[in-house]
């Protein structure tokens, strides 16, 4: 996709999650989920490729019928305070162009636990 596209939206059941130029979200991903996609993605490189840090999610995959209260990801982000599960985010624009809906990223970077 970075190759392929001059900008990249991120869905988690349904909801954009983050919004950004492709160069941009692959240098600076700020949302969780965005984070451990691209920890997914195979490097060509193969050496590289082992030593780098995947982020495999943990907790309950929820239904997309019955998505949670807040944020919609709030099950599974290691992150996750009382705030995810009772507020939706809002969607920000945190530098030109980059917009992302968690409740800890704001226009100085990612803060985990700065909502509990």
């Amino acid at each position: 996709m970075r190759h392929i596209s001059d900008g990249i939206a991120v869905m988690y059941l349904g909801k954009i999650v983050e919004l950004s130029p492709s160069k941009e979200l692959y240098q600076n991903p700020l949302h969780p989920y965005t984070q451990s996609l691209i920890s997914a993605a195979p490097i060509p490189d193969p050496a590289v490729d082992r030593k780098r840090e995947r982020i495999l999610l943990q907790g309950e995959i929820p239904s997309p019928m019955h998505p949670p209260e807040g944020c919609r990801f709030c099950t599974r982000c290691p992150y996750a305070a009382a705030v995810c599960h009772e507020e939706e985010p809002e969607f920000t624009e945190v530098s030109a162009g980059h917009f992302t809906a968690c409740h800890f990223v704001d226009t100085t970077g990612f803060h985990p636990g700065k909502g509990a």
